[in-house]
Parts: structure tokens; sequence; C-alpha cells
């Protein structure tokens, strides 16, 4: 079997620490302790940091005095062994880095293997959740190549950044581009734009459409980016997603989209052109099948897998990065259907998810729309305005999000409003920018959020203080 690690490099590396003078800044940010396969290597490794950060000077008689004091001399077998380090492996400053580098790669062989192994013990035990399994095993690899990330991504100074910030306003100045994505809501991107990375979280009482939001943004986020949109839908079956989604589509009644009753010969046109607009499969002009490719296809998926874990997603998001896809915008419908979730400490346990759902917006340069469900205890106040209090289980996710938009429709509450089709979405936190209330025009028979036009409401807004 391949070695998994190469005990003379270590060596070296030790002993480039004792010899050179101010060099472990060089190493600090690309192994640790742990990335040694000898254990008293490791034990090495540590009193060398910790005489590092005393600023205490490096060499072997300060080594073998901290190894002393703390009783670990005999460990690494004594001074004899630290002798030997020093007389049998070279010591080099140019090599150094590439040495550690080659530390880290054994590092992590190792941490894959274990990870292997634990499979194959997986698949040997009975009555085992084989689905569970599995993503405890991605979601262990995942972790495996997150730490190769964080420990290359080290600390740079102002100095260091200013270039790079240059760089991308100089661009985004003279190609007259926002590096924001775009909703196709033009006052809620001048309010509050989304940028990649984001975690937005969108809240609303049932009936409100928060599910019909999302859609409607994603679906105009993948047609601006022509990138992948995925829609995790884990309270509707992707059928009912999609009898909304051409619904939208193709401005027919969402009623009859699901019915199939009362369509009109101009509504049966327009459905027809949104599938035909839409269809994988084509003809050529001789009549031979024709495959659309990836990149001139409408690229939104649709999960609708109930009770997913956030690692599942992960998996998921994976396999369609490693498909040449790139991840435009994800959308979880909803967080109290998620699996993960602990019924005696759900504080806890939608906090542990919030936080991977922002990682993985991170990681995959994306936003991620997470919809929430809200108390009921709204329904109770005269004035029914949801607040950030009101999402369940609200102190984690409200501390995670970058945006929070939260949903109202006057007409739900009130048969006799002035507002109808009139949505309110209320910005209720926004890390980057304003908060304050944007309006959307709700279309319900068609199951979309369109630009707000309609300024006869103009006055009646006024009484609410908005401009």
């Amino acid at each position: 079997m391949k070695d998994l690690h190469n005990i003379d490099i270590e060596k070296a590396v030790l002993a480039s620490l004792m010899s050179i003078e101010k060099c472990f800044e060089r190493v600090e940010e690309i192994i640790n302790s742990d990335d040694f396969a000898a254990g008293r290597h490791k034990v090495i490794f540590n009193a060398i940091k910790h005489l590092h950060n005393k600023g205490d000077y490096i060499d072997a008689v300060m080594l073998v005095d901290r190894l002393t004091r703390t009783g670990d001399l005999n460990e690494v077998g004594g001074d004899s062994y630290i002798a030997d380090i020093l007389a049998s492996s070279p010591a080099t400053l140019f090599q150094l880095e590439s040495h550690c580098e080659r530390i880290r790669y054994y590092s992590k062989l190792r941490a894959t293997k274990a990870v292997l192994d634990d499979a194959n013990l997986m698949v040997q035990t009975k009555d085992i959740d084989l689905e569970d399994g599995i993503n405890n095993m991605v979601s262990k690899l995942t972790d495996v190549m997150e730490g190769e990330k964080v420990k290359n991504k080290t600390p740079r100074t102002v100095s260091c950044l200013i270039k790079d910030f240059v760089d991308k306003l100089d661009i985004t100045s003279r190609s007259g581009l926002a590096p924001f994505v775009k909703t196709g809501f033009f006052d809620l991107d001048a309010k509050a734009p989304i940028e990649n990375g984001d975690l937005v979280v969108v809240g609303a009482r049932t009936s409100m459409g928060k599910s019909a939001f999302a859609m409607s943004v994603s679906v105009n986020i993948v047609g601006d980016t022509k990138k992948t949109g995925i829609f995790f839908s884990l309270e509707m079956t992707a059928e009912l997603v999609m009898q909304r989604f051409m619904s939208s589509r193709a401005t027919v009644e969402l009623s009859k989209v699901r019915s199939g009753q009362g369509i009109g010969e101009d509504e049966w046109v327009q459905l027809q052109n949104a599938i035909a607009d839409l269809s994988y499969d084509r003809r050529n002009d001789d009549g031979s099948e024709y495959q659309v490719p990836l990149a001139e296809q409408f690229d939104l998926v649709i999960d609708d897998r109930s009770a997913l874990t956030f690692q599942q997603m992960r998996s998921t998001l994976n396999k369609m990065k490693n498909q040449g896809r790139e991840i435009g915008v994800i959308v979880v419908d909803y967080l109290q259907y998620m699996g993960g979730i602990d019924e005696n400490n759900k504080v806890s346990s939608i906090g542990f998810i919030t936080k991977n759902l922002k990682q993985i917006a991170k990681d995959f340069n994306c936003p991620v729309i997470l919809l929430s469900q809200l108390s009921r205890k709204l329904e109770d106040r005269p004035n029914k305005r949801p607040i950030n209090s009101d999402l369940r289980d609200s102190g984690n996710i409200e501390q995670d999000a970058d945006i929070i938009m939260l949903l109202y429709r006057d007409e739900v509450y009130n048969d006799k409003t002035e507002h109808k089709g009139v949505a309110e979405v209320l910005i209720t936190k926004n890390r980057q920018g304003e908060v304050g209330t944007v309006r959307l025009g709700f279309e319900g028979e068609y199951s979309r959020f369109t630009n707000f036009i309609n300024h006869d409401v103009e006055e009646g807004y006024k009484q609410y203080g908005y401009t």
C-alpha cells in the first residue's frame, strides 16, 4: 500500500525551524501539528509554536528546555532525538514551503483514508440508514477539502487588498454593471441589492406568497445570468412547482393549469409557446432530433425530496458543479421542513443549519434564498405586518442572515383594502445597505410577483410613512 507519510520531510521541516531564524511565519499558514504523521513530531512542532508565540529565540537548546518543563522530553525520544533531527536532516529555507505543502498533502491523504475506512465499516453494518450514512461520508470528505480552503486563505493587509478593490471598481464602473445579482425587481435591487455569497431569509405567514416570490426571483436570476438555479422544494411536489412555474411563464391562470379545464384557444397557444421555448428535445429543419446544449437551456432544477439535510443539498450541488454547471441561485423552501432539526433543541439545530447554509452560499459564490414560516402570534396584533421576532426560533436566523425580507399583503387580512394586488417587502435587516419597505405587484392568478407600477395607490401608502 502507498505510504501516507514521509518522516524524512517532517524531520527536515523541524530541523529548518530549529536552525533558521524567523522562518516559522512561513509555515504556520500551511501546516499545523495535526498534519504531522509522527506523534513525537506533533509535540515538537507545538513546542516550537509556543516559543514563536512568546517571541522567544528558537533553537535546540530552547526547545529541549521547553520540552523538559512540560514533561514531554522523554515522549519525543529525549534530547538525543532532537540532536538526530539536526544531524540527519538538511535545514533549508528555499525548500521549506514546498516541504510543508507535501506534509499537508499526506495529511489530506490520511484524512481521506480514515473517511473511506469508516465508509467500509458502515456498509458492513446491519440495519444502517444508507442515505444518512452516505451523506455523512460526503460531509466528512467535504470537510477535508474545506479545511484546505481555510488554510490557504491567509489574512491580507489593506495595502494588499487595495489592488483587487481598484480593479473591481474599474471593471464595474466601465461596464456599467453593478456587482449584484439582479432579482428582476428594480426597487428591491436599489434598496437591498443581493450579492453572491449572501444568505437571504424570506419570511411570511401562510398564503402571503413566499414560494411564489422565491420562484419569481430565481427565474429572473437564471434568465439574467444563464447560470443554474436549484429550487429545493421541501413542501410542494415537483409537479405543483411546475404548474406554478408554467402558469407564471405562460400567463395562464393557475387554476386552469392545475385542472386542465377552461383553457382558451389563445391560452393554449401561450402554453405551447412556453413549452417549446423550454423544451430540452427539439427538431432540426429536416425533422431529426436536436438536443439543446446545456448552455442554451433554462437551467432551473427542482428537487422535491422531503426533509433534505444541508449535507444532502451540498452533495447535490457538488454533483451539479462537477457536471460543469455554475450555480447562480439556491432556494430552500422552506427552513422548518428541512431534515436534521432536533425537536427537543430547535433553536440550536436551526442555528446549525443556517450557519451551514450561509457557508454553502460562500462556497458556491451565489445567493441562498431561505424561506421561513412566521409565528402565528402576529395574527393577534392589530397591525399584522411582521417583524424579525416573528421568525420562528429567530435568534440564530437573524444572526446568520445577510438580508431579511418579510412579506405582507394587506388583502389577505382586509377584503376591502385599497391595496389589492400589492405586496410589501419589509426589509428588516440588510448587512450592506438600507432597511425599509419595497412594494411589488402580486398576480395571484399566475402565482407571480411583478414590479410595482400601480401609482393610483401612492396616496394610500403615505399613511404608513412610505416614500
